[in-house]
């Protein structure tokens, strides 16, 4: 039962160490396909932002004058149209003077923004512009042409803020006559967190639901393997015990002989070996039958029992003969069992009705015999005993 109760656990930890990894995985790639979904809508923002502005407004804006307001708002409205439409949550374009500021040239704004008249305007300083952004201008050398490590199919910084609200893009571009300016757009990303506890929550109860689901079936599994795990147990109780007198039968005795004749033989620990046969116990059964003989065999097997320590060997020879293996004894430690069992027997309350004798054959192992020489002798003590007048112990030469 324990090496099945082992393999169903090591089973169970196994596919839930597979569906934990699964959920893992399961969540970063979630994540990543959200983003990429994102940064592919970044890119395209990003791309289609110079096509709703004049084809050489880069060029001509150079400084606070150069644009008109009336190209400023119709810039911000395309701009904000087009932010709505993709999507997005802000559009703009931004230059670098000669004096070194960044300013914003163009960008959308909200509804409530423009209704108040507090959209950006053309060319309002950027100081909170990114390093990333600052970087396109200053290092002009930088190959945009090159895959982003990160993500590989575009070709342009993208990167997401220290809190994961929004994403960024900022695109790089030459205008025909050399002019750089750089196309930015935010986007926002919470509902990407949100998506994701939400299928981090439902894995959860997709695991939860799998736990509750299957104890039933481990509860059921344990409870077979218990049932059998006992039917082995009555089973190989059976196989090695007389069904009469519950004593170990012929087969076990004769296992156990083995194992301490050959621990006798391999490392010098003795036993006693001790066979016993009730007196004229024929008699018994022609005088009250055969079912209360069976009853006396019963009565004299617990007498056994209680006069035995629980590491003896007792069992059923054969009939009404039965043996004892006495571990770590001697001669003289035989004989005191030997001499407690005539006792007991004798003051047995349940046995003075048959006023039952034993005849006892008694022995210990010796190097230069083995164990059938052995059996045979403490066997012939057995009879011996018997025809010296029985009720004896007879020790073996």
């Amino acid at each position: 039962m324990k090496r099945e109760t082992i393999k169903m656990a090591a089973a169970v930890s196994f596919t839930i160490t597979i569906l934990t990894l699964y959920s893992i995985w399961n969540y970063s790639y979630e994540k990543e396909r959200l983003i990429a979904q994102i940064d592919k809508q970044l890119y395209s923002a990003a791309v289609a932002v110079p096509f709703v502005l004049e084809d050489d407004f880069h060029d001509r804006a150079t400084n606070d004058n150069s644009i008109s307001e009336k190209e400023d708002n119709r810039n911000i409205r395309n701009l904000t149209k087009l932010n709505n439409q993709l999507g997005t949550k802000f559009l703009y374009t931004v230059i670098k003077a000669k004096n070194g500021i960044h300013y914003l040239t163009s960008s959308s704004a909200l509804d409530k923004e423009v209704k108040t008249h507090t959209e950006v305007r053309y060319f309002t300083p950027y100081p909170d512009a990114s390093e990333t952004l600052k970087n396109s201008f200053e290092h002009l050398s930088t190959d945009y042409t090159a895959p982003n490590k990160i993500y590989k199919p575009f070709y342009v910084p993208i990167f997401s803020d220290r809190w994961g609200t929004y994403r960024s893009i900022v695109l790089p571009i030459q205008t025909s006559n050399g002019n750089l300016y750089v196309v930015g757009v935010d986007m926002d990303i919470s509902y990407v967190n949100k998506l994701l506890k939400q299928n981090t929550i439902q894995t959860f109860l997709s695991f939860l639901l799998f736990l509750i689901s299957i104890v039933p079936i481990l509860i059921a599994y344990k409870n077979v393997l218990k049932d059998k795990h006992k039917e082995y147990q009555e089973v190989s109780k059976k196989s090695i015990t007389d069904p009469l007198t519950k004593l170990y039968n012929r087969y076990k005795i004769d296992k156990e002989l083995e194992v301490h004749y050959n621990s006798f033989q391999n490392n010098n620990i003795s036993f006693a070996l001790l066979m016993l046969d009730l007196d004229h116990f024929k008699k018994i059964n022609d005088k009250y039958g055969h079912q209360e003989g069976d009853e006396v065999l019963k009565q004299f097997s617990q007498i056994l029992k209680d006069s035995t320590r629980l590491t003896d060997i007792v069992g059923r020879w054969g009939g009404e003969e039965f043996i004892i293996i006495y571990p770590n004894s001697d001669l003289n430690s035989g004989l005191q069992l030997a001499q407690k069992l005539h006792t007991n027997l004798k003051y047995s309350k349940m046995m003075q009705k048959y006023q039952l004798t034993v005849s006892i054959g008694l022995g210990i192992p010796k190097k230069e015999i083995s164990l059938n020489e052995f059996v045979k002798k403490v066997d012939e003590a057995l009879y011996k005993a018997k025809d010296l007048g029985r009720n004896q112990t007879v020790v073996i030469d």
